[in-house]
């Protein structure tokens, strides 16, 4: 097994567990502290879904890899799209939630403190500056969560288990 086999295998546990820590604080809502937490789990588990596919399919180096988080926002909704594809599942609710991965996509990413800080100082884990105050995580209400609960928002929750799934199952291989 090469080494971005190692590493591919790696992250894709690593989402796997970032995924079911997100699943436990949705089953248990009293146990979690705050709606940041849950949306950094969400946040972590993707990014390294995206990084585990990237280096399964040789298409980057793992120093990029380890070094950068700027990964969700590209490359989500592709892993998502041909995860609908593998599940051939072609409905009409199936092609609407396909137009809304990007702005899933999008909403991960910018969860990230170090992702598009000038246009978007919301994240999930640092406290950042808005005007004269200070705005903690802890209570900000973050627009993914809203897209979460719609329709579309099952589709993708339910395509990001069965893509992490399948990566955790290509690393048997």
């Amino acid at each position: 097994m090469s080494s971005e086999d190692d590493w591919a295998n790696a992250f894709a546990r690593q989402a796997d567990a970032d995924f079911r820590a997100w699943q436990l604080y949705e089953r248990y809502p009293d146990a979690v502290s705050a709606e940041c937490h849950r949306m950094q789990f969400l946040q972590m588990a993707c990014e390294k879904l995206c990084k585990a596919s990237l280096l399964k399919s040789k298409a980057i180096a793992i120093d990029t890899v380890v070094k950068s988080h700027g990964f969700v926002k590209k490359n989500l909704s592709t892993i998502l799209r041909q995860e609908l594809t593998y599940n051939k599942d072609h409905s009409a609710q199936e092609q609407k939630v396909q137009k809304r991965f990007n702005q899933f996509a999008q909403e991960i990413e910018v969860l990230s403190p170090s992702m598009d800080r000038d246009r978007r100082p919301d994240n999930c884990e640092y406290p950042w500056k808005s005007g004269d105050d200070i705005i903690s995580p802890l209570d900000w209400q973050f627009e993914l969560s809203r897209l979460l609960i719609i329709p579309s928002g099952t589709t993708f929750l339910k395509c990001l288990r069965s893509a992490i799934d399948r990566a955790l199952a290509g690393s048997a291989d």
